[in-house]
């Protein structure tokens, strides 16, 4: 498969940032990766299984009705379609967690390398689509105690989707899921220290109306960055 950006090699390998630190971690480091989300979120390890980016596949990257097909959940596709609009989140990463006698359950990830790029432009969304991501950000809100006028438009608009999404996997659905911010440390592009980090995070929960409130189903978790070598 041909590089779609300079971002990649024809390979599909990345050189740089979080989309080369996600690939390492969950291609050349899967146990390791799994024991920390293991531990973060209270998960046996032995019951991850990393469904995206796989090598196999170019090291792809999944979003809408393709991320549903991914992790086993196409059955949701209706609902997904009436809770948000077409061009969705792409996931960094996604997993199946093997439950006790249970549905299959669901490992949203997104990974950053340093706190800057926790921020973006907003949602750019025409007025159809933005009234329907508007509403489902409500009903998270709600779910979450997040007071209704707190700003998931904005800057952190990243992170409140993919808060949405973990709700429509758990209260829509009826689908365990689970959502982890994979955040790199000193990762040579942009070093970032771990103190750096938690201060970063702690600032982006405060203007996002969510405080020091616990968040359920969700963890931060830190990761030692790793060469491109990894790769090679």
């Amino acid at each position: 498969m041909m590089s779609s950006d300079k971002r990649t090699d024809d390979q599909g390998r990345a050189y740089k940032g979080s989309q080369l630190q996600v690939q390492v971690y969950v291609n050349r480091r899967e146990r390791e990766s799994s024991a920390a989300v293991g531990e973060a979120l209270a998960l046996a390890p032995e019951a991850i299984a990393w469904a995206s980016p796989l090598e196999g596949q170019s090291f792809q990257e999944y979003r809408d009705m393709d991320f549903l097909e991914v992790v086993g959940q196409r059955a949701a596709a209706v609902d997904l379609a009436e809770f948000w609009p077409e061009q969705g989140p792409v996931w960094d990463a996604l997993a199946t967690v093997r439950t006790n006698n249970g549905p299959t359950g669901v490992i949203l990830a997104e990974g950053k390398s340093y706190p800057a790029e926790m921020c973006g432009s907003g949602c750019q969304a025409g007025p159809k689509s933005r009234k329907t991501i508007e509403a489902s950000l409500g009903r998270t809100k709600s779910w979450l105690g997040v007071p209704e006028s707190s700003d998931w438009t904005g800057d952190y608009y990243q992170f409140a989707n993919r808060l949405a999404h973990l709700f429509f996997f758990r209260e829509i659905v009826g689908i365990p899921a689970w959502l982890v911010s994979l955040c790199f440390i000193d990762d040579p592009h942009k070093p970032t220290s771990l103190e750096e980090w938690q201060a970063s995070l702690l600032s982006a929960r405060a203007s996002m109306g969510i405080g020091s409130r616990s968040l359920p189903y969700y963890a931060d978790v830190f990761l030692p960055a790793r060469g491109r070598s990894e790769l090679e």
